[in-house]
């Protein structure tokens, strides 16, 4: 999925390129970009228990979603 990387109120967050409109100093990152990151994060934490919440950059990319409606 491609994602885009801005910051909300100060707090960096990455949300999805499709729910999101681009906002001028976004990073854009495509599926392949996408990939090779979630590749390495799964290497860098091969056999540990994953349970990390981030409630304030959570919270902060529901705020970018746009509505279909």
């Amino acid at each position: 999925m491609a994602i885009r990387i801005r910051s909300v109120n100060g707090v960096r967050v990455a949300i999805c390129a499709a729910v999101s409109k681009a906002q001028p100093g976004d990073i854009y990152l495509d599926d392949g970009d996408h990939y090779a990151l979630a590749a390495k994060f799964r290497k860098d934490w091969a056999g540990q228990t994953n349970d990390f919440a981030y409630p304030e950059e959570w919270a902060a990319m529901e705020t970018q979603e746009v509505s279909n409606g």
